[in-house]
């Protein structure tokens, strides 16, 4: 009997131990989180995401799809993966997937803004605030493999033991303590045998629902996680506080008991006191008996589960969007007024660190011209992402931003398409095709960025079918922002195109670019130039400019004799 007490007690004492142990780790790992939080916002984002999380962040979007979500050609032109990471600080899932969401997903109507100016502003006026909020989300993680979409969507084919065999198991860990005191060696044998019994059958059943388990696990956070939001309480987000408190009412019998399966086992920080919860949960299977009455719970709540993600995400996005503020060397909020206009003020690519601005307005389609290198494509894709993000994060790079709601179209940066075995011409030729058939169907006047058009083909043919294309996407009312190197088509669209261009300067040192937008057509030809500059023969070069300009004043090229 005494013999049997002094296990217990040391086995008290040790379980003690490694709890308090546990609660100064975690302690310290608040401490740490809550520095880099404050530390990160305004900076640009140097999260690192696996690959495997980058493949399912459209989880939300997939769920989400509507009108006037800018295209995959679009979103890859526009370097869009590249500005994500650029933008995101998201303390939580919810937050990433959101934030890739609003960036595919440019607002039609102006009362449909994603943010109030009250909203993007809280974060920086309001950095405590902030700082608690983000300690509340990151507690709901990530599940790098997955979107909890990706979960969602196979809970009907979950399959699991009834509830009673787990909690049989669960009995004999304190049916097997008790003998201890009775018995003590027969006692600690049944212990020994059950302990080994339970894991064996533990990690057995735990395989085959791991995915389901996961899913239960992470809903479970996001209510925990939203419940604590909503006390925490954000007066500019007062419609989504009463949208989660909603949802939360609509999940309150999904959490009853959920102690028993909120945390996740083996997945712990390796503190001490993570390691003897994950035991707990292998001894008692405490989690696969709950689990089962956990399923049919959340079947049919998937509604009230999609307003917590979503919430959740909206405020995490928020922050990602105002710490994204904060890191541009000029930024506005944008205001829509007039449909087909484009006013920017000291515009800049948001992913050069220091971009030379440039002002643009436009009620009209305009062709850029210029040599290579000289600007043409980034000013393109300056323009494009102002109109996105203006549409979408409420944020754009300029001193001043003044549009009209548009569908956004770009092609710009293609490519073969090897694997459906279609050219570069063919894959030109598709992506220009669906801005047109865009540009024919009502609704919000299409904007589309077109770099080089039709650069796959011969210059006259190029030439011909290029004026006619843009002609037509302006006589459908698109605002067209194209580049091109053929000076022909300043000309034969003249009446409908208003002209820019960029110029360099060519020196016996090299090249330099000015990279400022110049009104009216280039009137310059520095290719040839260019070529002397980097070193080619001069006997070369002069023979290519007297071939050049007799071309020029003839209209017909020499041939050698």
């Amino acid at each position: 009997m005494g013999g049997g007490s002094g296990i217990l007690i040391f086995m008290g004492l040790f379980a003690a131990v490694f709890f308090l142990a546990g609660i100064r780790d975690s302690r310290e790992r608040e401490r740490t989180r809550r520095k880099k939080l404050m530390e990160a916002f305004g900076r640009v984002s140097d999260k690192e995401m696996t690959p495997e999380r980058y493949r399912q962040i459209q989880g939300y979007l997939k769920r989400h799809l509507r009108e006037g979500q800018i295209d995959e050609v679009t979103w890859n032109d526009l370097d869009m993966d590249r500005l994500y990471h650029r933008m995101d600080q998201s303390a939580s899932g919810c937050g990433e997937e959101y934030l890739y969401y609003l960036l595919h997903s440019p607002i039609l109507d102006a009362d449909q803004a994603f943010y109030t100016k009250a909203q993007l502003d809280f974060p920086a006026k309001d950095p405590d605030k902030r700082v608690r909020i983000q300690e509340i989300l990151s507690a709901i993680g990530t599940e790098d493999r997955y979107s909890i979409y990706d979960y969602l969507d196979v809970l009907d084919q979950a399959q699991t033991r009834p509830a009673l065999a787990h909690i049989l198991h669960a009995l004999a860990v304190p049916l097997s303590l008790a003998l201890i005191l009775v018995q003590t060696q027969v006692g600690v044998i049944c212990f020994l045998l059950v302990i080994a019994i339970n894991m064996v059958t533990y990690f057995r059943d735990k395989a085959k629902i791991e995915p389901h388990l996961v899913t239960m696990k992470y809903i479970l956070r996001l209510i925990g996680c939203a419940e604590r939001l909503h006390k925490e309480g954000c007066p500019v987000f007062d419609r989504d506080m009463e949208e989660l408190g909603e949802a939360l009412k609509v999940l309150a019998p999904f959490k009853k008991g959920s102690a028993l399966i909120a945390a996740d086992a083996g997945a712990g920080s390796g503190s001490p006191l993570d390691i003897l919860l994950d035991y707990m949960r292998y001894l008692t299977h405490a989690d696969l008996w709950k689990f089962s009455r956990m399923l049919s719970l959340a079947r049919g709540r998937e509604d009230a589960i999609d307003t917590l993600i979503r919430v959740c995400g909206r405020i995490d996005t928020c922050v990602s969007l105002a710490s994204f503020e904060q890191t541009l060397p000029r930024a506005c909020r944008p205001v829509f007024a007039g449909d087909g206009i484009f006013q920017a003020k000291d515009m800049g690519h948001p992913l050069l660190e220091d971009p030379v601005p440039n002002s643009l307005e436009a009620e009209g389609p305009l062709l850029v011209t210029g040599s290579n290198a000289s600007g043409k494509s980034t000013f393109l894709k300056a323009c494009a992402l102002s109109a996105l993000l203006a549409q979408t994060a409420g944020i754009v790079p300029a001193s001043s931003y003044e549009s009209g709601l548009f569908r956004i179209f770009s092609s710009m940066a293609l490519r073969d398409d090897l694997q459906a075995g279609e050219s570069y011409f063919v894959v030109e030729i598709r992506s220009l095709k669906r801005i047109l058939d865009a540009a024919e169907e009502p609704g919000r006047p299409v904007l589309c960025c077109i770099d080089e058009v039709l650069r796959g083909t011969n210059t006259v043919e190029r030439i011909a079918a290029s004026a006619e294309i843009l002609k037509t996407l302006a006589g459908a009312g698109a605002l067209v922002l194209a580049a091109t190197h053929d000076i022909e088509l300043t000309r034969l669209l003249e009446k409908d195109y208003t002209n820019y261009h960029f110029e360099e300067q060519v020196t016996e040192e090299g090249v330099a670019f000015s990279y400022r937008l110049l009104n009216g057509p280039s009137d310059t030809r520095n290719a040839i130039l260019l070529l002397s500059a980097m070193g080619f023969d001069p006997s070369l070069t002069d023979r290519a400019e007297k071939r050049a300009a007799s071309f020029l004043k003839t209209g017909v090229w020499e041939t050698d004799e």
